[in-house]
């Protein structure tokens, strides 16, 4: 019988557990060119990356090792947590729309409340009038329609 332990294990250069098929995944989109952020000079760079191979590699290793607890960073729960509300969505929003709101309503309390999320995980103040004149106008514009 496989355990879950035996299909993932902490992947120290992504700071995340992954299955084999998610480290594919990954090594599929990495690689080719890339830059990063000199905050010396204020210039993004070009920066080498790892090969394929060579991430095919580590994550070999990864999977003949044995299983390891590992702690994730709380910016990586942050992110899973935000995944997981987003994965979500379809639920939450019949949710609201069983206790009374209609299916725009609900659209938009879940956006609400992903905002809200994303606003306190992120540490960041509360909506300007800018921001929310800006939102507005967006929506005018697209129709409310979303991304």
């Amino acid at each position: 019988m496989t355990t879950q332990q035996d299909e993932v294990r902490y992947w120290p250069r992504l700071g995340l557990y992954v299955s084999r098929s998610d480290a594919e995944e990954y090594i599929s989109k990495s690689g080719g060119a890339g830059a990063v952020l000199d905050e010396t000079i204020e210039e993004f760079t070009p920066a080498t990356s790892i090969s394929p191979d060579a991430l095919r590699l580590e994550v070999e290793r990864l999977f003949e090792a044995p299983f390891e607890k590992a702690n994730l960073s709380e910016e990586n729960q942050a992110i899973l947590a935000a995944i997981s509300m987003e994965q979500n969505r379809v639920p939450r929003i019949k949710e609201l729309m069983a206790e009374g709101m209609t299916k725009d309503e609900a659209k938009a309390q879940f956006k609400t409340e992903m905002d809200l999320f994303i606003r306190e995980t992120l540490g960041l103040p509360d909506e300007t009038e800018a921001e929310r004149e800006y939102r507005n106008k967006y929506d005018e514009i697209h129709g409310g329609e979303e991304e």
